[in-house]
């Protein structure tokens, strides 16, 4: 069993009305979610609820009572578990397209959903969007997930757009977002879990603040609430322009047998060599 010191913490921020972020942490059943909602006044905050229920509702649920999911199996799904994960996204993206096209106060709400789920011997990852997830290990930080921005995904910039935004802009115009659409892709990260092993999930307001190497030092220093704490304060002293939201899962102890410290050893090569260069692991 993996045993976990974990905490989160959200706030408005100093320039924003309202917070549409939201956080969940279901400890239980080792569930972390960070959603961060968009639409302003057509509904982002009802859009992050939503996602966090959503996705909250169906992994706490026994398997069988979510049969009415959309269980069709997926190419390169790394466990059941991992599916499971990203099954329940679907449904928080179908439950919030469903709203945003019946309530026209919702119109164009959506959310990006960055979750980590801690089943077996394993780190879950699944993200939608482009709220960062952190692993920090050995006293170094990788990314667990894949930014859904135009900055990102180039390739998808139209021809006519090209040269009109800076990078800065492109950084936060989303390719990709849970109930914009009917459907949505999710893109999945599991790796072993190992005592000592730290996760940290936030929304780009802490994550456009604070660089990863901060976040590295900050979390290192402190326990998770204190972290979470810090994190946010600092994140405010340098603007807080948006909502601001973390969470830090601390794993104080796992089961790591032989072949599971063998193949943390295999996958942390390319993460090392792939940090030499400053680039993102996965696109």
């Amino acid at each position: 069993m993996i045993m976990v010191q974990a905490a989160g913490f959200s706030d408005i921020g100093k320039v924003r009305k309202a917070n549409e972020d939201c956080f969940l942490l279901n400890e239980p059943i080792g569930l972390y979610v960070v959603a961060d909602g968009m639409g302003g006044h057509r509904g982002g905050g009802i859009a992050s609820r939503m996602a966090i229920e959503s996705i909250d509702g169906y992994m706490a649920a026994p398997s069988q009572e979510n049969a009415d999911a959309d269980e069709s199996p997926v190419a390169g799904a790394q466990s059941s578990a991992a599916d499971r994960l990203r099954q329940s996204i679907f449904l928080a993206n179908q439950n919030i397209y469903r709203q945003s096209i019946t309530d026209k106060a919702c119109r164009g709400m959506g959310t990006t959903v960055s979750a980590l789920y801690l089943a077996g011997n394993s780190i879950i990852t699944a993200n939608v969007g482009d709220s960062p997830i952190y692993l920090l290990r050995n006293r170094e930080i990788e990314t667990l997930y894949t930014p859904h921005t135009l900055l990102h995904e180039r390739k998808k910039i139209p021809k006519s757009m090209e040269g009109r935004f800076s990078e800065s802009k492109l950084a936060h115009i989303l390719t990709r977002a849970v109930g914009i659409r009917s459907d949505v892709g999710v893109d999945l990260v599991e790796t072993p879990c190992f005592a000592d092993d730290i996760v940290v999930l936030c929304s780009d307001g802490l994550s456009g603040k604070i660089s990863r190497e901060e976040i590295r030092d900050i979390v290192y220093q402190h326990d998770s609430q204190s972290a979470c704490r810090k994190l946010t304060d600092l994140a405010n002293q340098r603007g807080g322009e948006d909502n601001i939201t973390v969470v830090v899962v601390r794993v104080t102890s796992a089961n790591e047998g032989p072949a599971n410290r063998l193949f943390g050893r295999i996958v942390g090569i390319p993460a090392w060599i792939v940090s030499l260069f400053g680039a993102n692991k996965r696109s």
